[in-house]
């Protein structure tokens, strides 16, 4: 097994502050009956599920104020290095309402606080001053104000240059030039795009209604870009196109709790396996199982027992004729 660094740059993370009501009524009082506050933001939360699998982590942000300092005490808590820059405002707090008869959670976003220019260029120097050959640069969540569109692209551009693995799940327009990035470079190296199937309609502009459509897109812009794309269609799975492979993995069913974060523990297992050298259908298979196992806690965070049962029951399955694919 191959040694290698994961190294997570989280632009905007946050403190979740996650409040359990038995059943949540809009515009009503509702009654806590649990609280839990934890490092978060997509970034904190694919550390997270990267650290439950024993991979060595770095993140890379911005935080800023009393609660950025509870995100670093945080990170030495998972045994993550941190790197984040220090920044003059403040880290966001993310509350997170969670209905526990239905496992529906409503999520506030905050923007963030502001992030100068040189702030995002000390960012980048870091990376570029640890990022080595065999390491995989995951960069991931939305851009507090100030941040430019072409950050994650940028940070892509960096860890190919370095010989690293790029994963970049992005939305809207910092999605958009991520992909234009590619479309005009032709990158050497590879780079994974992994959207949800709204936020790669959304880039499009046309509804993807099913698998079908939805591997029939990334074809096009494989052949666009050379990029992998890795797309999740919720519990219906995700699709991967590489230009060598179509697959398709499923989601096994668990008793959902919370299922926000997902996609960022699925994220983990995808980055942790392509560090280890595993295969297209194997680091697929860790993935899903990774968001599974995330949906069935309360806290955005993983029972490494409980992803590898669920690993045993994830199916893969190659193109159009549905054939197994193994890792």
């Amino acid at each position: 097994m191959p040694a290698f660094t994961l190294h997570v740059v989280c632009p905007n993370p946050a403190l979740d502050r996650l409040q359990v009501v038995e059943r949540f009524r809009p515009f009503e009082v509702n009654r806590v009956v649990e609280v839990r506050s934890l490092p978060g933001g997509k970034g904190l939360i694919v550390c997270r599920g990267a650290r439950r699998l024993g991979a060595t982590v770095t993140a890379h942000g911005f935080v800023g104020g009393p609660v950025g300092q509870v995100i670093r005490d945080g990170c030495g808590e998972l045994g993550v290095l941190d790197r984040h820059v220090g920044i003059a405002g403040e880290t966001r707090v993310t509350p997170v309402v969670i209905d526990r008869s239905t496992g529906r959670s409503t999520v506030l976003n905050e923007r963030g606080p502001q992030v100068s220019a040189g702030e995002q260029e000390q960012l980048l120097a870091g990376l570029d001053a640890t990022v080595r050959p065999g390491d995989v640069v995951v960069s991931t969540g939305s851009l507090p104000p100030g941040c430019a569109a072409d950050l994650h692209a940028r940070v892509a551009r960096l860890a190919l240059a370095r010989g690293a693995t790029a994963l970049v799940d992005a939305h809207g327009e910092p999605l958009a030039r991520v992909v234009d990035d590619a479309r005009a470079s032709r990158p050497v190296g590879r780079l994974v795009v992994k959207p949800n199937a709204e936020e790669l309609a959304g880039v499009l502009g046309r509804p993807l209604p099913d698998r079908a459509a939805t591997t029939a897109a990334v074809r096009a812009l494989h052949g666009q870009t050379g990029a992998t794309f890795v797309v999740t269609l919720g519990t219906d799975g995700a699709v991967w196109t590489d230009g060598a492979d179509d697959l398709a993995v499923d989601t096994p069913t668990v008793e959902t709790v919370n299922a926000t974060g997902s996609g960022d523990s699925f994220l983990a297992g995808l980055a942790v396996a392509l560090g280890q050298g595993e295969s297209p259908a194997a680091a697929l298979t860790l993935a899903s199982a990774m968001g599974a196992a995330n949906a069935a806690s309360l806290a955005p965070d993983v029972d490494p027992v409980l992803v590898g049962r669920l690993r045993e029951r994830v199916t893969v399955t190659r193109g159009a004729t549905g054939r197994a694919a193994h890792g």
